[in-house]
């Protein structure tokens, strides 16, 4: 069974809570994704028990902490009974992540659980943790529990930095998936979408963190048990949203009661006397209800039936959104012309890596630094270690270096704003740069330990070898809805064993999702898509004429250590150029740009060596006006200007309807030179999007990367082309 969120009966209902046609909504703020958030200060008993300095309470009982875990949370939320025959995603919250005790406790359940009659099942786990651990202290409070030790190990692996926001893990080969979330429980409860289907109430006791047990806590309980729990349900025990949590005061009880929760108090465990555990139940709710803090199209759209999905795109893009979607469980078919990775995405090399804005750019900030984190994840993962031996990626760093004077003030301002982790980003004077590069430098930088170099061309052909995926190499076009999905016509090559053999064939599928940068615009030329392309070629350098290089080198253009018998070093930027073929004068800007890397590097620019130049290759990259991607359902444009309207006269009068979207149509374009980074998680989103699963970004980012944000911007703004208002 499956708890399908139906957006146009949730519209309807915070219609009538807003005794209104239109939201007005207020503002929420996202936390500074650059600030970091303060390690707990533990003290350890004696048993190897942490215990919070600041709460003066202990994160478990080391005698029988575990089970008193089960108890509290799986048995009292009636786990692991409610997985046997659920569909989709089930997604739990918890509040309070901890040593991650439960989150592994759950795991392990859920491990010796698994029912394969539904491939389609997920796990989706977040957890809110203001004080996150280190990976240290949490690997040594962990270490107590053996039986823990290979699934602490996994969770070891992936544990994110010490920054605030979002965090994504993934284990795709156990269906499981854990956001983290450094933050205060009100802002992060502000920031989640998405179902919640069971709820982890933990945390230190109400006692000892009366900060944390509020009426924000209820309030952001009630708002997301309202989005899982419609009316529909029928009020099945085993759909609806449940709560357990260990403590049985009187403040959480009135809390959750005042949620709209059923509550009862049972026996606790051990020698504890009480503790509570329940279902939400909107019909137990106030009259009041709570504050909306969402907008319609920050609602999850309406789930579409089927699993056959149509991937068009096989670069970066497509590439990674369908491995997200196989690993979920669909049917995935993969569309590209030209064959995988043959356009922008066919660099030999790339750099992974995010340059952090030190201005108001507070969402690209939390975006990036979240994708980037993931991305890391995901090549290790795909590609293997990334040491000196691999040859598709290797994590050897990414030194950015202040190449001039307004890169440097820019630096500067940076390092002296922000207090960073240096497993994220450290300054470097002129003489450690140098000795690092491997060669000397003219000024300093920022060097990111864990950024490197990808193979975007090996990293597309890995990703999509994938038991629920094929390929097709033939070109998309009449692309139009029909009565159960998508149709479309692709005249298919075959070229290996995995790809489809007809000539010429109409194609129908449940799902479809756009990855074809620019050339969405052709492809849905009813949509509003403000994209452009920019032209970039890079140059092929011989090694034997060039410094040594240890690591990837980004001023002007960017350099990555040799590899394949020549270095990379690219790439130009050429707006309103639609030129395929290599140019001479674009391989001396390339080399001009070698300035910038030092006065050893700066002599085949001052000779203009283009006999060190060996070739190259021309690429066009998609960006938008915001510079981030758009990922997310497809607005129906015209229905959209329709509905929304009203916003014209005044843009904070948001009528409560649920978007037009073009249902089982999503896209995923934009990505600029950014893919590497912004890949994986836009990839993920868009697998959460279409399960039906809580998402793994804030609503936020949610709202930044939505394709519709360019229609209502520019419809608000009276400046839409006459004939769409017409």
């Amino acid at each position: 069974m499956q708890a399908q969120t139906n957006t146009g009966a949730i519209m309807a209902k915070i219609s009538v809570i807003m005794r209104s046609s239109y939201m007005q909504l207020p503002e929420f703020t996202l936390p500074d994704p650059l600030s970091f958030p303060q390690a707990p200060e533990l003290s350890w008993r004696d048993d190897g028990q942490p215990v919070s300095v600041e709460f003066d309470d202990p994160y478990f009982s080391v005698e029988n902490g575990l089970e008193e875990s089960r108890y509290v949370f799986l048995q009292h939320n009636g786990l692991p009974e409610r997985w046997a025959d659920w569909q989709g995603s089930f997604c739990i919250t918890e509040t309070g992540f901890g040593t991650g005790l439960n989150f592994l406790m759950t795991w392990q359940s859920w491990r010796q659980h698994q029912n394969h009659k539904d491939e389609h099942r997920w796990l989706h786990f977040t957890s809110i943790e203001k004080f996150p651990m280190t990976r240290e202290q949490l690997q040594q409070a962990l270490a107590l529990w053996p039986e823990l030790q290979e699934l602490s190990s996994k969770l070891a692996e992936q544990y994110p930095l010490p920054v605030a926001g979002f965090h994504v893990l993934q284990w795709p080969e156990e269906r499981i998936s854990l956001t983290l979330i450094f933050d205060d429980v009100k802002s992060a409860l502000a920031q989640l979408t998405g179902p919640v289907h069971a709820w982890y109430l933990d945390g230190f006791a109400p006692s000892k963190n009366p900060t944390m047990w509020n009426e924000e806590l209820f309030a952001g309980m009630r708002r997301l048990s309202l989005l899982t729990s419609p009316a529909a349900h029928r009020h099945d025990p085993l759909t609806l949203t449940s709560v357990a949590t260990f403590t049985a005061a009187g403040l959480v009880r009135r809390g959750l009661l005042g949620a709209g929760f059923g509550v009862k108090r049972v026996k606790g465990y051990g020698r504890k006397r009480e503790m509570v555990c329940g279902y939400y139940n909107r019909r137990n709710g106030p009259e009041q209800p709570a504050e909306a803090v969402i907008r319609p199209w920050q609602l999850a759209p309406a789930i579409q039936r089927g699993h056959r999905i149509a991937v068009i795109g096989a670069g970066l893009a497509g590439a990674t959104t369908a491995r997200a979607l196989a690993d979920r469980g669909f049917e995935v078919t993969v569309f590209d012309q030209r064959g995988i990775a043959q356009a922008a995405s066919g660099n030999p090399q790339g750099g992974l890596y995010v340059k952090l804005a030190a201005n108001d750019q507070a969402i690209h900030t939390d975006f990036y630094l979240q994708a980037f984190q993931l991305a890391v994840n995901t090549m290790s993962r795909i590609l293997g270690r990334g040491d000196s031996n691999n040859p598709y990626w290797q994590q050897c760093g990414v030194l950015q270096l202040a190449y001039d004077d307004k890169e440097q003030q820019r630096q500067q301002k940076f390092s002296t704003a922000r207090a960073m982790p240096q497993e994220l980003v450290y300054a470097l004077d002129q003489q450690q740069a140098s000795k690092l590069a491997g060669s000397e430098q003219k000024r300093g930088g920022l060097f990111f330990p864990q950024a490197g170099w990808v193979s975007p061309a090996d990293l597309c052909q890995t990703l999509l070898q994938h038991s629920g995926i094929r390929f097709v190499q033939g070109q998309v076009s009449g692309l139009k809805k029909a009565e159960h999905g998508w149709q479309f016509a692709a005249a298919a090559e075959a070229s290996d064993d995995r790809t489809v053999t007809e000539r010429s064939q109409q194609w129908t599928f449940d799902q479809l999702v756009i990855c074809t940068a620019a050339d969405a615009q052709s492809l849905l030329p009813d949509a509003y898509l403000p994209v452009k392309t920019i032209r970039g070629q890079l140059s092929y350098l011989r090694p034997e004429l060039t410094p040594a290089l240890n690591t990837v080198l980004c001023g002007r253009s960017y350099m990555a250590p040799a590899q394949n018998g020549r270095l990379v070093l690219g790439a130009t930027y050429n707006l309103r150029d639609d030129e395929n073929s290599l140019r001479d004068t674009d391989h001396q800007t390339n080399l001009n740009h070698l300035s910038d890397f030092g006065p050893q590097w700066q002599q085949l620019a001052d000779n203009s060596r283009l006999d060190a130049v060996q070739g190259g290759r021309v690429g066009f990259r998609c960006t938008t006006p915001d510079y981030l991607p758009m990922t997310g359902p497809v607005p129906d444009t015209r229905a959209f200007i329709r509905t929304y309207s009203p916003m014209v006269q005044n843009a904070k009068r948001i009528p409560a309807k649920p978007v037009p979207n073009l249902n089982g149509l999503w896209l995923n374009i934009g990505h600029g030179s950014r893919g590497l980074a912004s890949g994986p998680l836009c990839a993920a989103l868009l697998a959460a999007q279409i399960s039906g699963d809580s998402l793994p970004v804030s609503a936020g980012v949610a709202e930044a990367l939505w394709p519709g944000r360019f229609l209502l911007r520019d419809m608000v703004r009276r400046k839409l082309p006459p004939q769409l208002t017409e």
